[in-house]
């Protein structure tokens, strides 16, 4: 069967949210088998955020000697076999290695995926951008869920089982569907362009107050279940799966939401939504009440960052990859910290102030887009 390019990229992006959320799913056994600290999960946690980040950051000179499908043929099988060493690791020290591991390798992957996804759109002449996003959002539920009771009722190296499934099946279809791109020989665009920098800035720090957000549910979505009900522990998926699913659903019809309502009130309305389910789990509720708050986060913050990557291209239109670029370098900052910080509360306070710094992150993410977004759309006028 003869795939589409744009089917074999769906794919992709649904194998990597799939190993993700298997990884994510397992993290309650795997922390007790680790014997982790909540603060060293937490710091684990911003080191391989740096690493991911570092990932990223070589894919340009990397793009200068491979192109994008002879990369992605590459890294998904070390993804998975990154996911698997994930599984086996009964120490800190493993621990420490598996994340920055796995998180270099899915940097890698994402950073190709996103970049052959955006060849693919422009080939196309559609915005289908936002749908590989929710591709990979859902297939993050669906294996989230799946690994939490294949991993509590099994054993964590059981979790490998289901996932090797959708990571084969995106090899097959890369490998049938994709072509060999020509690598540039030259830069597309010399000529020096100015950055509005400090719009710029604003808008990485919401983009990277957002994304720590997002990563605080993620990781932390098992481990507030449990801590809930360990009577129930096989289920601590379904935070993440709920996340995951209605992350993905607002991903999916993001392009149509904003074309209907705009950029600016779509975000102030999702982000309202995302800090209310936050400040719900800053309670600890019970669990069914924090796997709907799940939810609310995921349809809260799942356009943020599409709206903020869209907005800061839209401002510099003759240096699209220098303004993206700069947006990310920003919002590295806090995407390595938060992690850090999360890890000092749940320590020495509880899971409870984990979401509650969600919440002061989240409205700050909102204040910063409220303040600076109106400028940001008059410069764009302007230009």
């Amino acid at each position: 069967m003869k795939l589409s390019p744009r089917v074999a990229i769906l794919l992709t992006f649904g194998a990597f949210g799939a190993m993700v959320g298997s990884n994510v799913g397992a993290l309650p056994i795997l922390v007790k088998q680790a014997q982790v600290s909540p603060f060293m999960f937490g710091a684990v946690g911003g080191i391989g955020m740096l690493a991911n980040i570092v990932a990223m950051a070589l894919g340009g000179w990397i793009n200068r000697h491979a192109d994008h499908r002879s990369v992605i043929l590459v890294v998904l099988p070390l993804a998975f076999l990154s996911l698997s060493y994930t599984l086996i690791v009964g120490s800190p020290l493993s621990y420490l290695t598996s994340v920055m591991m796995f998180s270099f390798v899915l940097g890698l992957t994402d950073l190709f995926m996103n970049a052959e996804g955006a060849a693919v759109e422009q080939e196309l002449g559609l915005p289908v951008f936002s749908s590989y996003h929710g591709s990979a959002s859902l297939g993050m539920a669906l294996f989230a869920i799946i690994s939490s009771l294949i991993s509590t009722w099994y054993g964590l190296i059981y979790v490998l089982l289901p996932v090797v499934v959708p990571v084969i099946i995106a090899w097959v279809a890369v490998f049938q569907a994709i072509a060999k791109r020509v690598l540039a020989k030259h830069e597309e665009n010399p000529r020096q362009v100015v950055l509005p920098r400090r719009i710029l800035a604003f808008i990485g720090l919401a983009a990277g107050f957002n994304v720590s957000c997002e990563l605080g549910a993620i990781q932390w979505a098992g481990q507030l279940l449990t801590s809930i009900a360990p009577q129930l522990a096989a289920y601590s998926g379904l935070g993440l799966a709920f996340y995951g699913l209605c992350s993905g659903i607002m991903r999916m019809v993001g392009d149509r939401l904003r074309a209907r309502i705009g950029d600016m009130r779509l975000m102030i309305i999702s982000l309202l939504v995302g800090i209310s389910g936050f400040v719900a789990l800053s309670f600890a509720p019970g669990f069914w009440i924090s796997v709907i708050a799940f939810a609310a986060v995921g349809f809260g913050l799942g356009v943020i960052f599409p709206c903020l990557f869209s907005f800061a291209g839209k401002l510099v239109p003759d240096a699209k990859a220098a303004a993206m670029a700069y947006v990310i370098a920003v919002g590295g900052l806090p995407r390595v910290v938060f992690p850090w910080v999360l890890g000092w509360l749940a320590q020495s306070y509880s899971l409870s102030a984990v979401f509650a710094a969600c919440v002061v992150v989240a409205s700050t993410a909102l204040l910063i887009i409220i303040g600076t977004f109106a400028k940001a759309d008059a410069a764009v006028v302007r230009g």
